[in-house]
Order: structure tokens, then C-alpha cells, then sequence
């Protein structure tokens, strides 16, 4: 591919009598899937300038930080690559955690990543320096990255939720976390509590449940289960991929849209066809769930009282199996305290254990106390984490938001595109890179979503969802995630992925407002911009 003509945007800034050199073109935050999959689309680009901040001491994102027993992919690995990335030797359908980890490290490796990234650099603040218009990004402890352009890759769950059980301080036992896993901790023979039934919980309890001498499972919301069709990959396809790629593009693109067709479709478009949700609870509930599981009032405290699809589903075809362990119980009483010795329930009953693990979810990328603690501000005083309290959370493309100049987001309001995350990063990227080689070609130094084209998507996207199952199923005791804190499901993208992906090449590029690098706007730049230049 050839290379975008370069301008000369790294010349030096001026302010007064200051001269402010940008240390960089482009700060990816975030060295996980979605900052490698955006660095490796600057690269494919010709665009060069650009360094990966990660705060952690490895690159990886999630598949660095989760390695708790039983971690792995709850879609196909088939459809959990890039397009242009193809793997051959996934050892499953659902491959275990440690190969989707080795899949980020050879990415690195191949693309020469590596020395883009800056391991131990956490990002707290964002600041838009609009004199010099460059971002100002503040490290820990020390130091700062001044870039042209800012990507946010931070992923949709940004940090483990705190505990809010009174008491959690006090406990004298072992506390593990899914997503800090403590290697050195043997559980077997333990007395072990697991808080929490989301996808983490229902990977890591049936291996906990082999090794402890009781296992105790605190519930608040019940979780779809469906089971898991996961066989070891045969040599001899994975030797057939080897020799024929397009064999396995095809395969990829097949398992995708089956993927994208449960995770999405069945969501996206309940008001046209309910049954298929119906549909899916009523034969979980029926045949899986009374085959899973012998005691009747196990299962039915089991089995969500919500649609299928009101949270993201699971697979597994052990985890519901676990409670017919005689060591195995469901605590579906509400937690009072923890103690030092163990957990206690409203009823005042105590269970001792000897260890607790959380498994207690994440706080969103859209959560505004993400915000708080590391402030993201731009033009004329906008304040992200004060944007997204007062108000409904609004994008471009889910990607770009108004008052954020030269700022763009892999998973924005209303950003996730089809069912893998691969998906959303190579649309993503595309998009982001179409917007920054078009800078590079006017010369401007600012670009800037406007207003009108924002209110004008995001409204489309609500529109959308208004037939969606969120808003006309029966989802009000999912707890779901999905749903954000005015109410609203922000979290998807109501298209499809191949909407998405032709949007990324064919959204119009004046919907961008473009400004010089010279304070003196060009006749170009719309009236929205026109009356903010200087």
C-alpha cells in the first residue's frame, strides 16, 4: 500500500513566545487487542509516528490480565482473529486463554510493535492544550506524552469493580480476583467462596469445584448457560489451513456471522421476529438446563426469569453440572458481610471459607467514575466524565464525540459492531486512519466531529434499538450491563457488521470540520468551526 502524503505536522506549535514540539503523531492508550489491531492499521497505512501507552508490564490487555483456571474464548477462535491475521493452529473451537495471548504476542512480534510500546506508562489525564492544539497526556508518577492525536484502546471494561460488600477488608482468608489471578494460590482441599455468576464465574467454578472441599456460589442475577460445542481441532485441518488460507477465510467469515447472527441479530431485530429469543429460552429452559441439573429447585433458581439475550449468554457444559456436586452450593441470599472467617447472608447465617474469589465484573468504558479518575478534557472546557453523568451518551460512528478534538475511541457510545471484538477493531481503525490520512492530505492539524452529523447518527442508532429486545422484551431483573445509568443501551451498535464496515469507507469526511495548523482558518472549514478559530 502506499503511503499517505506526510505534511509537515510535527513542525513545532507556537504559543507566545513558547515553541512545543508533539513527542508524537499518534498516542495509542492501551497495548490490548484493540491498541495492537490500531497499530498495526497505522502501519498497513504508512503512517509511523506513533507510540502504544500501556500501564500494565506486558502487552496483552485481557488475555494478560485473566488467567484464572478454565479461561478462555466464549465465541469460536475461528471468528476471533483478525481477517488478515488468520491462525491455523488454534488447538479448540474455544480456544484457552494462554493461545489467545500467544495469537497478541506473535501480532507484536510480526508487525514490530514491540518498540512502539511503553510498558509501565499509565495515562491519568488527557488534556487538550488548545493553543498549541496538541494533547497533553499525564503519566504516573511522573511525566508526560504531548501527541497530535489520541486513541483511546482501554477496551470495554476498563477496572474491576470495587467491592462494595462491607466487611471485604476484614477477611483473614486468601482473596483471588478473575481478572488478578494469584498463580501461587492452591485452592485444593480449600473452603472457597465465588461472588458472582457472570462469564468469568461460569468458566472458573467448575475448575475450582474439581480441587476445593466445598464450594459455595453467591448469586444475585442467574445467567443464560447454553452449551458449548468445544472439540479438540483435528492436525489434519489444522495442516489444511495451513496450505489453504482462503479455506479458512472461509470458515472464518461463516463462523463470524453465525456468531454475529445469536449475539446480534436475535437482539437487534426481536420486534420483527420474537420467537427466535422465545424461542431459545424455552428449549434452554426445557431440555439443557432440566439435563444439567437433578434438583428442581436448584435449577430453578438457575434459570433467569429474564429474555435470552437481556445479558450476553454463556456456553459451558460443565458449569451447571457443578451443582450437582454434593460439595457445591447455590447461596442465592443476599450478602450482608464479610467476616473475618467468611461471608454472611441477610438471614444472619455465616458459611466460614478459607479463601473468596470475585468475580464481580467491570466498570464499562461509558462508566463516568472511569473518568474521575483519569480526566479526559478538551476544547472549551469539556469534561468527558461530566458529559457522560448529565447527559445520553452520543457518538460518531461510535468513535468521535463533539468537543474532543484529534480524540477518536475503538469502543465509543453505541460502538461495538458484530459479535467479536476483532470486528470492531478492524472497522474501527479503518475509520480512524481514513480521518487522519485526510488531515495529513488538507494539511490540517485539528480534525473535529461536528455537531449536527453526531445528533444526526447517534438518534439513527436509538432508533434502531427502539424495536430492539432491550426495549420490548422482558429485561428488567437481568441486572444487565447493557444498560447504562440514564437507562439507555449504548453498549451495541445497532447494524451489521458489513454496514459497519462500509460505513468506515464511505462516512463523509466533511462531516469532520479541519483545521490548519496555522491559526488562520482556509474557506474550507464549515461554520461550526469557522466561529471557534482564532
Amino acid at each position: 500500500m502506499t503511503p499517505p502524503p506526510q505534511t509537515d505536522t510535527g513542525a513545532e506549535e507556537v504559543r507566545g513566545s513558547e515553541r512545543i514540539r508533539p513527542d508524537t503523531e499518534v498516542a495509542i492508550i492501551g497495548a490490548g487487542l484493540s491498541g495492537l489491531g490500531m497499530g498495526i492499521a497505522l502501519r498497513r497505512a504508512g503512517i509511523e509516528d506513533f507510540v502504544i501507552l500501556e500501564r500494565a508490564d506486558d502487552i496483552g490487555g485481557t488475555w494478560r490480565d485473566n488467567t484464572y483456571p478454565g479461561v478462555g474464548v466464549d465465541v469460536p477462535a475461528q471468528a476471533y482473529q483478525f481477517s488478515f491475521e488468520l491462525n491455523p493452529g488454534w488447538s479448540r473451537v474455544f480456544a484457552p486463554g494462554a493461545e489467545v495471548k500467544a495469537y497478541l504476542d506473535g501480532l507484536a512480534d510480526r508487525y514490530g510493535l514491540r518498540r512502539r510500546v511503553r510498558l509501565g506508562s499509565e495515562v491519568v489525564e488527557r488534556v487538550w492544550d488548545q493553543d498549541a492544539r496538541l494533547w497533553r497526556l499525564r503519566l504516573a508518577g511522573a511525566g508526560e506524552v504531548v501527541a497530535r492525536f489520541v486513541v483511546s484502546a482501554i477496551g470495554p471494561f476498563v477496572d474491576p469493580k470495587p467491592i462494595d460488600i462491607a466487611g471485604a477488608d476484614r477477611f483473614a482468608g486468601a482473596v483471588l480476583r478473575s481478572s488478578r489471578w494469584d498463580d501461587g494460590c492452591d485452592l485444593t482441599g480449600k473452603r472457597v467462596a465465588v461472588i458472582g455468576t457472570g462469564a468469568s464465574a461460569v468458566q472458573l467454578v467448575p475448575e475450582i469445584a474439581a480441587e476445593a472441599s466445598r464450594l459455595d456460589v453467591y448469586q444475585r442475577t442467574p445467567i443464560w448457560v447454553a452449551p458449548k460445542p468445544d472439540v479438540a481441532i483435528p492436525r489434519v485441518l489444522m495442516g489444511l489451513f495451513r496450505r489453504s488460507p482462503r479455506l479458512q477465510e472461509v470458515v472464518r467469515r461463516l463462523t463470524t456471522r453465525a456468531v454475529e447472527l445469536l449475539l446480534i441479530d436475535v437482539v437487534v431485530h426481536h420486534r420483527r421476529a420474537p420467537w427466535l429469543a422465545r424461542t431459545g429460552a424455552r428449549l434452554l429452559r426445557s431440555l439443557w438446563y432440566r439435563w444439567q441439573v437433578r434438583d428442581p429447585e436448584v435449577r430453578r433458581r438457575l434459570t433467569p426469569d429474564y429474555g435470552l439475550g437481556c445479558k450476553r449468554p454463556s456456553v459451558s457444559n460443565t458449569y451447571l453440572r457443578a451443582f450437582n456436586l454434593p460439595h457445591v452450593s447455590l447461596i442465592t441470599d443476599s450478602i450482608a458481610r464479610i467476616t473475618e472467617n467468611g461471608v454472611q447472608t441477610l438471614d444472619g447465617h455465616e458459611r466460614q471459607v478459607d479463601a473468596i474469589v470475585l468475580a464481580t465484573g467491570f466498570r464499562l468504558a461509558s462508566d463516568p467514575e472511569n473518568y474521575r479518575r483519569t480526566p479526559v478534557r478538551g476544547r472549551d472546557g469539556f469534561d468527558l466524565a461530566t458529559t457522560y453523568t448529565q447527559n445520553r451518551l452520543a457518538s460518531y460512528e461510535g468513535i468521535s464525540i463533539p468537543g474532543l478534538p484529534n480524540h477518536f475511541m475503538m469502543f465509543g457510545p453505541y460502538g461495538w459492531v458484530g459479535g467479536t471484538w476483532h470486528q470492531l477493531v478492524e472497522t474501527t481503525s479503518a475509520h480512524i486512519v481514513r480521518v487522519i490520512t485526510e488531515a495529513h492530505r488538507r494539511g490540517a492539524a485539528v480534525v473535529e466531529i461536528r455537531t449536527e452529523p453526531t445528533e444526526r447518527w447517534t438518534e439513527q442508532m436509538r432508533e434502531r434499538l427502539a424495536g430492539s429486545l432491550w426495549a420490548t422484551g422482558d429485561c428488567g431483573t437481568a441486572n444487565s450491563y447493557y444498560f447504562d445509568h440514564h437507562g439507555d443501551t449504548p453498549y451495541l451498535r445497532p447494524t451489521s457488521s458489513a454496514q459497519a464496515r462500509r460505513a468506515s469507507r464511505t462516512f463523509p469526511l466533511d462531516d469532520y470540520d479541519y483545521l490548519p495548523a496555522t491559526p488562520h482558518a482556509p474557506a474550507h472549514l464549515g461554520a461550526e468551526t469557522a466561529e471557534r478559530t482564532p
